[in-house]
């Protein structure tokens, strides 16, 4: 959910003036906030574009460096409502999927994202499937 965040992009209206890396964002401007900056920043995160799931363990906690360094759920007054309930659903299909079947795909085969409105694999994610 960090290196591909559920939701690419959040609408939200700036509630008033205020300033981001600069910019002035006059109160009642829509902005669109993007997880995928968030989750790739170098200053937040070791090795950023890498699968490193140790980096949410004790004692790296890489996701505390922020309190919006980690938002696949949105952030602060509109984090999406049923995040524990998401994360739970994920936990379980992973769990029943990883320990019920081998998975393989092509060697190197690379997923290519298209990000149109939720991230869905462009080639249909070829991955196989067998039952152990």
């Amino acid at each position: 959910m960090r290196l591909v965040a559920p939701v690419p992009s959040m609408v939200r209206t700036a509630v008033r003036d205020t300033a981001v890396l600069g910019h002035h964002i006059p109160a009642g401007t829509m902005v669109s906030v993007s997880p995928h900056l968030n989750h790739f920043s170098a200053e937040h995160w070791t090795d950023p574009f890498a699968f490193d799931p140790e980096r949410f363990a004790e004692p790296r906690r890489e996701y505390k460096s922020h309190r919006l360094a980690w938002i696949p759920f949105g952030g602060g007054a509109h984090k999406c409502i049923g995040l524990h309930f998401g994360t739970l659903e994920v936990k379980l299909l992973l769990h029943e999927m990883l320990r019920n079947y081998t998975w393989t795909v092509a060697p190197g085969y690379e997923v290519k994202w298209d990000y149109v409105s939720l991230p869905v694999p462009v080639d249909g994610l070829p991955v196989h499937l067998r039952r152990r």
